[in-house]
């Protein structure tokens, strides 16, 4: 940020468009940032009128009342990420599905033209993720091999066998809860939810007990880099690199039962496997997105539950199963709010939306599962008949490799929660929403025995 707290701006702009209907060529505009509204202004100084896009704020209050102006704009909104980066917000479930199902939107940001022509700030905090060597940003034959390299570390008879330590750590920690609740209120998120993720996925690459705390604090800090200033985001790049090398040798002097062991096994880049840059890279990419995003789901389904106590008693009293409740709650409260960006590889139109080839395709997950055009939007387990396809993990090629692992803790840690304390209440309203535009779920949720 500059000193009078404004993001850099991109170093050249698109032409701004109308937030609900197409860009008029006629009129030219000059595109103003003012941080502190919620809008990206667009004056226009021809005569026309002020036309204006949605300015994305990984600080509002309300995620869930953002998605919503977006949707009043349509199936795909036109939208500004932090940093005066120009998107195109998919919001529509149908459309959603489209952009991750159709071969014509890629995921490379190779194909990004804002990105080609130099429009980017070389130290725009988003560019760091956008240009790891990942699954996320991979296309074709460089995606089916990195996700090649890692399918057989989450195959349904592997992440069954975790059930017993992934039980046992539910009920040690059910077990710290019970006892501090003696005391009062409990924070639901800081007791159970974090830490349950946190220690599967740490056991999972044999990362020790005592350095797991600083992987949840990176963890959390990278989900809120759309919050953070260019220099505390290389910084925190830096910090990942470092402690992600410091596990690969570790590893490599001393292997043992765990992925990061079976990923250096796996072959060098030479022979199929994964360059140091790909499996430090991978590491990460585990360690984000199963760990906040599962714990997020965690204590939004849990919210879910505690405000919907019919939905509630109908799993406690087993007239719906727990996977419906997990799968449920996924749809409605999605703990992941969106994520950047996809590509259109040649012109097309979408949602009623002309977009050029190469233009950004913000991923609207949270948004696109409650599309009132798609299905119900209120939280209902026991729908009768189809129930809706929720998108939390994706569609596709991209579908989430570790989907089953986070389905499995889910549906452990919900169950076993609300069956050891079936008269669990909230005790005061969730706290703010975490400072993120990927991440979607309160910092606090504090509840009562």
């Amino acid at each position: 940020m500059d000193n009078a707290g404004r993001w850099p701006l991109a170093r050249k702009r698109h032409q701004p468009r109308t937030a609900c209907g197409p860009p008029d060529p006629r009129r030219p505009a000059i595109t103003l940032w003012d941080h502190r509204v919620t809008r990206c202004r667009a004056d226009d100084h021809s005569g026309g009128t002020m036309t204006e896009r949605i300015l994305l704020d990984p600080r509002t209050p309300d995620l869930r009342a953002q998605a919503e102006q977006l949707r009043r704009c349509g199936p795909v909104a036109p939208a500004e990420w932090p940093g005066g980066v120009h998107c195109w917000a998919v919001v529509g479930h149908a459309e959603l599905e489209t952009v991750l199902t159709d071969p014509r939107f890629a995921r490379s940001p190779t194909h990004w033209r804002a990105l080609r022509d130099g429009e980017i700030a070389a130290d725009w905090p988003m560019l760091a993720h956008l240009r790891r060597t990942w699954m996320l940003t991979a296309d074709g034959a460089d995606h089916r091999r990195l996700r090649h390299a890692v399918a057989a570390a989450f195959t349904p008879r592997r992440v069954e066998g975790l059930t017993p330590a992934i039980t046992a750590t539910v009920e040690a920690l059910l077990d710290d809860l019970e006892a501090a609740a003696q005391d009062g209120p409990v924070d639901l998120r800081a007791a159970y939810a974090l830490p349950l993720p946190l220690n599967t996925l740490c056991a999972l690459f044999g990362i020790p007990p005592g350095d797991r705390p600083e992987v949840a604090a990176l963890v959390g800090r990278a989900l809120s880099r759309a919050a953070l200033t260019p220099e505390e985001s290389a910084a925190l790049t830096r910090e990942i690199n470092t402690c992600l090398a410091d596990l690969v040798r570790s590893r490599s002097a001393a292997p043992g039962d765990d992925l990061v062991t079976d990923l250096l096994r796996g072959g060098t880049d030479g022979d199929g496997g994964l360059s140091e840059v790909e499996l430090l890279d991978m590491l990460w990419l585990f360690l984000g997105a199963g760990f906040e995003t599962t714990a997020g789901a965690l204590v939004n389904t849990a919210h879910a539950l505690l405000v919907h106590p019919r939905e509630l008693d109908r799993a406690l009293g087993g007239r719906v199963g727990w996977d419906a409740v997990v799968e449920e709650g996924i749809r409605y409260d999605s703990s992941v709010y969106a994520l950047p960006f996809a590509y259109p590889t040649e012109d097309l139109e979408l949602g009623g939306r002309a977009l050029r080839a190469g233009d950004a395709l913000l991923l609207c997950f949270a948004a696109a599962n409650r599309d009132p055009r798609h299905g119900e939007v209120r939280f209902e387990t026991g729908r009768a008949g189809a129930r809706p396809r929720q998108l939390g993990f994706g569609q596709g090629p991209h579908f989430c490799v570790g989907a089953p692992l986070a389905r499995l803790q889910l549906r452990i840690a919900l169950a076993r929660l609300f069956e050891r304390f079936p008269g669990l209440r909230l005790a005061g309203p969730p706290g703010p929403p975490v400072p993120s535009l990927i991440a979607s779920t309160p910092s606090a949720l504090y509840v009562s025995r």
